[in-house]
Parts: structure tokens; C-alpha cells; sequence
């Protein structure tokens, strides 16, 4: 009968604790050291230790039910009264930090090698440097080898690498590179020097070292939980010191230090043994047994062995694995609609354990000379494509907000994610994602070919997603990238991409769309009328102009002439402000028309920031007496087109103070937040005389008094409003930002 270990358990998880000898019967006390036998409640035979060997797992033997006497030993492994939180037991998982050189002793794999070293870092705060790669289990080493317990300052200790298995242990350096501080405390030209590092198995005696205290102590005390201790390698009596040999030589800022031992003992080599949270530990748990699942599943994806089994199991994983980085509960959400802000060390943890790697391998996995990658558009291979999609969606999950996955990602896997554009697998969503809020990675991976390449998937699929990956790489954090602006603005508004774009015109006072270069066209108005009644066609192409609406902003954002030139002559300031103030079309789609007014015609030259109060006048333009109704300070001599931009914000804005309930719709929260936005340009450009600024200010306090609970992002605006408003009428230094909060 088979038997394994279930995470919460079920009926077969109760034995029977039986006596094996006669010399103990049924209801005495069970005694340390005695033999019994586990008798499962469900099962009449009892547990069995085989002979046989697992074939998956070299070294170990099978457990297993069978109708044979089988006698367990039990083995105390540690007193009750050890049992203290305050002290260091065996089984405790701890950091050593070396206090001198701060600097967390970690062991990682280097040149196929695996090597123990302290980790260089630059943050400010050396202990919050931590890595899942520093995690050592201590195990206090007994005559009986099932005995732990707490630790004392006489005790012997090994010290197990918690994601590889690996125990601490010592070696000799063959490594002919000088070392002033090592030859110091060599004590000797034949004396070999030596150095930490790593093998597979605990009983080996070099593992094996003591721990020496920092302060007079007892030696049968127990060791602090919380101390700092000096290593001592019991086998070769020597003492473990800090070097400036680098391991990492060929690197441009070395960060992995090697780690000697010598016979004479320093002070100052002492390590700091930093407690690690049960739930850090747990997690690493997990990532390492994701990663041997992962390496499984890439292996059966290469030889075409992968079951139906198998690739439930795979979904799953890559379904639990986006919820704990994203902290979530998978039983309950929608793993690809899911969002939130992404645990940091958790994304930490997937880079580090390879997952990130192995989940690129998956994705490569199949293809081959054979195999091309355009077998993804095959109706076949559908659920692979499914198992795409959630890889990606780990990909962006693991790099949201966090440099150091971003850096990784772009520096090995860029290209490869690049030849899986096009697949409908969100290749190229991830790709946006991973550049949009890296200005560096932007302006390093971004080029004419990558353009070209979403500029044909734009011509092939005719969807609004490609053009907003396109405003994404337009922007970073908020700012534009004017290298990339003139990349996408040479190729898309290039006349042999006059085909997936949808050209605007004005006759007889009605907006008109031209489809993708054509002669056809469709009345705007109707258009949305149509979608607004559900046909899809209509639906699809309204989505896909607004997306196209986006994109033109972002490429006129922050003064882009290159854009506004070709564009400003076909898109006018009276066929925006048109749209922008007609009811009949959808409140996104106004926004979007707001939003470009701003951008193209609002923020460019000959506009700049104009002071409302003067306080360096002349005495003859004082008057005798000045009073807040009678103050008029010229406003800045703005165009005469913008008269009715100005008039429709005051409009917008007065309706808004007479509607109550208006922040209920989110919808037109959207077309609300673009119009202050706009508004507070147009009082940063001095659009807006003295008696208007007082006019707007009371307009926005009514809608502050009025409405309760409006939406963040206007809240937001109106704020952003009155310091605008403010620091004109009082004078206050400062131009108006180039880009909307």
C-alpha cells in the first residue's frame, strides 16, 4: 500500500502507537527509546521501511504499507525544556552577517561551480540586503544522529545550505592570488591556506565546526539566539576571516568575496547570526519545489511526454505561483484578471530559485527546426498557448516595480521575447510592461525594428491593444521618451502606414472618420451610436480610433513638434473642441479628444508660464485704492481659437457644481479629470484673467463642498488645480508640468 505525505491531512493520517515487544503492553506510557509499531486507523497493515530503493530520489528508501513486522525506534530530538525561542536549536534556518565587513555569508552556484562567499551590496542599510541565497539551517551535531536540541558554546554545529542542500564545510585554496590580510594571519609559508566551501553530504567530518564566543561565557551555556559568534573549523583547527579576493574576477564591480580560514583568530572576523521569519522559509520551500516541478515539465515538453496530468499540473503551478508573488488566493480570483502590487521579496525569491528560468525554458521548449514558433497559431496547440499566457503573466507579475528582475529579464531573455510577438500569447504585453517604467531598458531595447515589428501587428490584426502598446513605449513614469517618440511618429505617421490609421475631417459641421486610408467613411456621431447600441463592428472600430486618439497624445507629449506638425492640420483645435463638448459621444471618448487638445495645441509654443501678480510695479499703474473686485492684472494675451476652449471648461466645470451626483458615473470621472487637467494648463499659460482665476476657485470649492467622495484621480486634479490657481495670485515660482499628474 502506497503511502506519501498530504499537506492538510485526511483519514489516513491517524496510527495506532502499538508496543512491538511483549515487555510493554497496550495503555502503558510510551518511552523514549522504546520500539513500536504505527498502525494506520484505515489500513490493516502496518507502516513498512523497504529495502528498495526510490528511483527518483537516490539514497532513499521506500515507506510503504505491507503485512510484515516493522518496528520503529522512538528518538527524542529535543528536551521540552530546550525548547526556547531566545536560544539557537538545531533546525533553526539563520543568516550569518559578518559585522566587519557587513556582509551576509551566501552560497550560489558560479561558473557551474557552487561557491561560498560574502555578498558585496550597495544599499545603504547592509543587513536589509538579504537574499534567499544566505538561508543556513543549523544543526547541532549528537552522538545520536536523530538528536538536535539547543545548542551550547561547546557543541558542535553544521550548517545546511537551505535551497541546495549543501552543508558548509572547508577545503584548500589552490588559488595563488596574494592576499596581504591572508598572508598575515597564514602564520607561515608551508602552512596551506584555506578556504569555505560546500559539500553534498553532513557526515562529512570537514563540515563540522564550533562556535566561540564574543564575551566571557560558560562554555556549557546556551548560545543566544540573537549573538555574535567567530567560526571555527574543527578538522584543520582553523578560523574563518573575510578576504578581498574576489571571486567574480572578469566582473565589472565585484560582489562575490571569498571566504579564508587561518590559524590565528581575530577579533573582529565575527558573524552576527540573524533570525529568519518561519514564512521567509516556507516560501523558499515552495520556490524550490516549484523549480524541480518546472525542470520536470521542461524535460517532458522537449521529448513530447508531457500528459494530460502533467499539464493540469503545470497550469496549476503557474496559477499558484502568480498568486504568491501577487499574495492572493487562487481559489477565489481569476489568475489572469487578478491585480495588485506584487510582494518584493517573493519576486526576489522567483528570480533567485531559477523559477524565472525555467519558466523561460518552458517557452522555448518545444520549438526546434522542426517545430517552428508559427505552431502556436495551430487550433492544436491551444492549451500549450494557454500555458503561454500564464508564463508571460508570471513573467510581468515577477517584474512589476522591481529593477533587478527587470535588468535580468532584458539582459537574457529580451531577444527570445521579442520572436514570440505575435503569437497571441502576451508576449508583446509583457514586453511593454517590462520597458514602460525602465527608462534605461526603454531607450536601450527600443529601436526602429522593434517599432516596424508592433506596427505590423497593428496592420495585421487591426486592434486598439498594439497602438497602446505603442503609447506605452512612448511614456515612462509619466515622462515622455523623445527618442522613442520619434521613432514611433517616423514610422506610423510615415505615408506607408497610411493604411492602419483612421483619418478625421469636418464637413458641414459634422465629424467624419476615413477608414484606414480610404474613401470611406463614417459619420462619428453615428458611429457611436451604433456601438453604444451593441454592434460589434462598430464597437470594435470606435475602440480601436480611441486607442489611436492615446496614441497621438503620447506622441505629442511634452512638446513633440515632430508629431504636432503632422498632425495639428488634421486634427484643429475646432474639430477637437467639437468633440470633446459633444454629449452624443461616450465620456472616454471625450477624454481621449481632451486630452489631445492639451498635448497639441495647449502645450506648445508660443505658450508659457504667466505670473498673475506682479509685485514689481510701477507707481504710476498703483491706483489709490485696491480692492479684490476692482484688482485686474492683464492676462496673458492668449489666441483667440482658444476663447471657446476656455468658455467650455467654465461650462463643464459650472455643470459639475450643479449636479450632486455626477461622481457616481466613473465614466465621465475620466472626461471630468482630463478637463481639469486641461484647466489647470490653461491658468499656468495665464488663459484665465484675475476675476476668472476667482470665478474657477469658487466653482471648484462648490464642487469640493457639494459632492461627497469623488473619485481619487479627480480629487487629484481638482487639487492640482487650485496650487495652480495659487501659485498665480500669489505669485509663486514654477512652470507648468509638461504632463498630467
Amino acid at each position: 500500500m502506497r503511502v506519501n505525505l498530504d499537506q492538510c491531512g485526511n483519514e489516513g493520517s491517524w496510527f495506532y502507537v502499538l508496543p512491538y515487544y511483549k515487555l510493554r503492553s497496550n495503555g502503558d506510557n510510551v518511552i523514549v527509546g522504546d520500539k513500536v509499531v504505527l498502525m494506520p486507523e484505515t489500513a490493516g497493515h502496518p507502516l513498512h521501511a523497504s529495502g528498495m530503493e526510490l528511483p527518483d530520489n537516490p539514497g532513499c528508501m521506500e515507506v510503504n504499507c505491507v503485512s510484515c513486522d516493522t518496528s520503529w525506534k522512538i528518538s527524542l530530538f529535543m528536551d521540552y525544556s530546550e525548547n526556547r525561542d531566545d536560544v539557537l536549536k538545531g533546525g533553526d534556518v539563520v543568516r550569518l552577517f559578518h559585522a566587519e565587513q557587513e556582509k551576509f555569508l551566501t552560497c550560489d552556484d558560479y561558473k557551474s561551480k557552487t561557491v561560498v562567499f560574502l555578498r558585496s551590496t550597495g544599499r545603504t542599510t547592509k543587513t536589509a540586503a538579504t537574499s534567499s541565497k544566505a538561508l543556513w539551517e543549523v544543526e547541532v551535531v549528537a552522538n545520536d544522529p536523530c538528536r538536535g536540541g539547543a545548542g551550547k558554546w561547546n557543541s558542535l554545529y553544521r550548517f545546511k545550505h537551505l535551497a541546495t542542500g549543501q552543508y558548509l564545510a572547508c577545503e584548500i585554496d589552490p588559488d595563488p592570488i596574494e592576499d596581504t590580510h591572508r598572508q598575515k594571519l597564514q602564520g607561515g609559508k608551508d602552512v596551506p591556506v584555506f578556504q569555505l566551501c560546500s559539500v553534498p553530504y553532513g557526515h562529512d567530518i570537514f563540515s563540522i565546526f564550533e562556535l566561540d564566543p564574543t564575551t566571557i561565557i560558560k562554555g556549557d551555556e546556551l548560545v543566544p539566539r540573537s549573538s555574535y559568534v567567530r567560526l571555527r573549523h574543527l578538522r584543520t583547527n582553523t578560523w574563518c576571516h573575510a578576504t578581498n579576493v574576489p571571486l567574480d574576477k572578469v566582473s565589472d564591480n565585484p560582489v562575490m568575496h571569498k571566504v579564508g580560514l587561518a590559524r590565528i583568530r581575530e577579533d573582529k572576523e565575527a558573524f552576527a547570526i540573524v533570525s529568519v521569519p518561519t514564512a521567509e522559509v516556507r516560501d523558499l520551500d515552495f520556490a524550490n519545489d516549484a523549480c524541480l516541478v518546472l525542470k520536470e515539465a521542461v524535460i517532458q515538453v522537449k521529448s513530447g511526454t508531457l500528459t494530460l496530468n502533467g499539464r493540469k499540473t503545470l497550469t496549476v503551478l503557474l496559477s499558484e505561483l502568480i498568486c504568491f508573488c501577487l499574495e492572493v488566493d487562487l481559489t477565489t480570483r481569476d489568475v489572469m484578471n487578478v491585480h495588485g502590487k506584487p510582494n518584493r521579496d517573493r519576486q526576489k525569491l522567483i528570480r533567485e530559485q531559477d523559477i524565472l528560468k525555467q519558466v523561460f525554458e518552458l517557452l522555448k521548449a518545444p520549438f526546434n527546426k522542426d517545430t517552428p514558433m508559427d505552431m502556436l497559431l495551430d487550433k492544436k496547440w491551444g492549451p500549450f498557448r494557454s500555458i503561454c499566457k500564464l508564463c508571460y503573466r508570471l513573467i510581468k507579475v515577477s517584474q512589476q516595480s522591481y529593477r533587478k528582475n527587470q535588468e535580468y529579464i532584458a539582459k537574457t531573455w529580451f531577444s527570445f521575447m521579442q520572436s514570440q510577438i505575435g503569437y497571441d500569447i502576451l508576449a508583446e504585453d509583457t514586453i511593454t510592461a517590462l520597458l514602460n517604467n525602465n527608462k534605461k531598458l526603454l531607450e536601450k531595447h527600443i529601436n526602429a525594428k522593434e517599432i516596424d515589428t508592433f506596427v505590423q501587428l497593428v496592420r495585421k490584426n487591426k486592434e486598439g491593444r498594439y497602438l497602446s502598446y505603442l503609447s506605452d513605449l512612448c511614456v515612462c513614469k509619466g515622462n515622455a521618451i523623445a527618442s522613442t517618440q520619434e521613432l514611433i511618429c517616423k514610422s506610423v505617421l510615415s505615408a506607408q502606414n497610411a493604411d492602419i490609421l483612421i483619418d478625421t475631417g469636418m464637413e458641414n459641421d459634422e465629424v467624419s472618420l476615413y477608414m484606414y486610408g480610404s474613401n470611406a467613411k463614417k459619420s462619428l456621431k453615428q458611429l457611436s451610436k451604433c456601438a453604444a447600441e451593441g454592434d460589434e463592428g462598430d464597437q470594435h472600430t470606435l475602440a480601436y480610433y480611441q486607442c489611436q486618439l492615446d496614441l497621438f497624445s503620447q506622441m505629442c507629449q511634452e512638446r513633440q513638434y515632430l508629431a504636432i506638425n503632422s498632425l495639428k492640420g488634421q486634427l484643429s483645435v475646432d474639430l477637437l473642441l467639437r468633440c470633446m463638448s459633444d454629449e452624443d459621444l461616450s465620456h472616454d471618448l471625450r477624454a481621449s479628444f481632451s486630452r489631445l487638445m492639451l498635448h497639441m495645441h495647449v502645450d506648445r509654443e508660443p505658450q508659457e508660464n504667466h505670473q498673475s501678480v506682479k509685485y514689481a510695479r510701477l507707481w504710476s499703474f498703483i491706483p489709490d485704492e485696491i480692492t479684490i473686485n476692482n484688482y485686474c492684472p492683464p492676462a496673458a494675451q492668449a489666441p483667440e481659437k482658444f476663447n471657446h476652449v476656455t468658455k467650455f471648461v467654465r461650462d463643464y466645470l459650472g455643470d459639475l457644481e450643479s449636479n450632486t451626483y455626477v461622481f457616481r458615473d466613473s465614466q465621465q470621472n475620466k472626461l471630468t479629470y482630463e478637463v481639469i487637467n486641461l484647466a489647470k494648463h490653461l491658468v499656468y499659460f495665464g488663459f484665465f484673467g484675475f476675476k476668472d482665476l476667482l470665478a474657477l476657485t469658487n466653482t471648484m470649492l462648490s464642487i469640493l463642498d457639494c459632492v461627497k467622495g469623488p473619485g481619487k484621480e479627480v480629487l487629484r486634479a481638482i487639487s492640482d488645480l487650485g496650487a495652480a490657481v495659487t501659485n498665480m495670485v500669489l505669485g509663486g515660482e514654477g512652470g507648468a508640468p509638461a504632463t498630467p499628474p
